[in-house]
């Protein structure tokens, strides 16, 4: 209906306010200020013209509204008029009548008033809804039988994003302890790859066996508990640093988080900070630089202390020193942990004993 259409143009206005308020330092390099302001202007006049129809709805309602309470009215009091004549009603019930008639109708009109309302309201509530209804990309996985950590063996794997082929008849082994780098360019599917593992999707064809077990009969959260993945993107939330880090285990003691902060390089900055770890991301707003970002997504990682890190372009954002401390804390792993790195870059492969490119094992 009107409401829903009136809903979802709100939402996309918003949505490209803020995105526009993100990308301002492009939009001032590239001189593209018009050009974005003619859009806000078309789509705030849509958006106008849409709730003009809805307030000329909510008038029209309300107008009839008001014209049969009137004439209900006017013809309780012409009635109680004619029984008054007629003797068969004095004049304190002509008016007691009428005053009573005219009373009953505010349940009416505030009914009247919410239907305008209901509209916008009911929009809303389908929008939550359909969410609610949308199904995973993966099923969780529950009441199976306990699985350890052993050998990853990714085999003919195929897998495509709709019509988009990204692997293709992939296959690698993973072995228990050892760090395992996979270099190749941007678009390659290496990224996939780890998203395969952590069954954030199933692929098209082919196996992935932690040990003997396929990966689809193991109960999704013995899963992640094994696996500690570092995303290109790191997502902070409006709360402390140390609260940040923690979030990979939450009953973290705090020389539990130091520990971890070291290993990412990241101690001596948050040191640095006023309030140390007890300072606000949201203080720090956009003060936070991609490297710092992301070495507390690391932090995240080794705080997890899970059998097998998967990591996807761990250095991306880091220079030559930092990225230096977190390969060598990930070479001090030693065979407790295996870990997986994904990268485009030469020198994180240096943290690997065993390199494959996307078009199969190299050394």
């Amino acid at each position: 209906g009107q409401g829903m259409v009136f809903r979802n143009q709100f939402g996309d206005l918003n949505s490209f306010v803020r995105d526009s308020l993100r990308g301002l330092d492009e939009t001032i390099q590239y001189g593209c200020g018009q050009k974005q302001l003619k859009e806000l202007e078309q789509r705030s006049r849509k958006l106008n013209e849409k709730q003009t129809i809805l307030k000329q709805l909510e008038g029209t309602q309300r107008g009839l509204t008001s014209l049969l309470i009137l004439l209900f009215s006017f013809g309780m009091l012409f009635l109680c008029a004619l029984l008054y004549r007629s003797g068969l009603m004095d004049l304190t019930g002509v008016f007691l009548c009428t005053i009573l008639m005219m009373g009953s109708f505010g349940p009416v009109v505030a009914l009247s008033s919410l239907s305008n309302n209901l509209m916008q309201t009911l929009a809303s509530g389908e929008r939550v809804l359909n969410l609610l209804e949308e199904s995973p990309e993966t099923e969780d996985i529950t009441g199976q039988e306990h699985t350890r950590f052993d050998n990853i063996t990714c085999k003919d794997l195929h897998f495509s994003y709709e019509d988009e082929q990204i692997l293709s008849g992939y296959s690698i082994s993973v072995p228990k302890g050892s760090r395992v780098g996979i270099h190749g360019k941007s678009g390659s599917g290496k990224s996939t790859l780890l998203k395969l593992l952590m069954r954030f999707y199933d692929a098209d064809q082919g196996s992935i066996r932690i040990g003997s077990r396929e990966i689809d009969s193991i109960n999704t959260t013995e899963l992640r508990d094994m696996e500690s993945y570092v995303t290109q993107e790191t997502s902070l939330f409006h709360d402390s640093i140390a609260n940040n880090i923690a979030i990979a285990k939450p009953d973290a003691s705090q020389s539990e988080i130091e520990a971890a902060a070291r290993k990412a390089s990241l101690h001596e900055f948050i040191q640095s900070l006023p309030d140390g770890y007890d300072t606000m991301i949201g203080e720090l707003g956009d003060t936070l630089s991609g490297g710092e970002k992301q070495r507390i997504g690391i932090a995240r990682a080794f705080l997890h202390n899970a059998p097998l890190l998967l990591l996807d372009e761990p250095t991306s954002n880091l220079d030559s020193l930092n990225e230096s401390i977190i390969l060598h804390s990930l070479e001090e792993l030693g065979t407790d942990k295996t870990v997986l790195i994904v990268s485009h870059r030469e020198s994180t492969m240096a943290a690997a004993n065993i390199v494959y490119e996307m078009s199969g094992r190299v050394s």
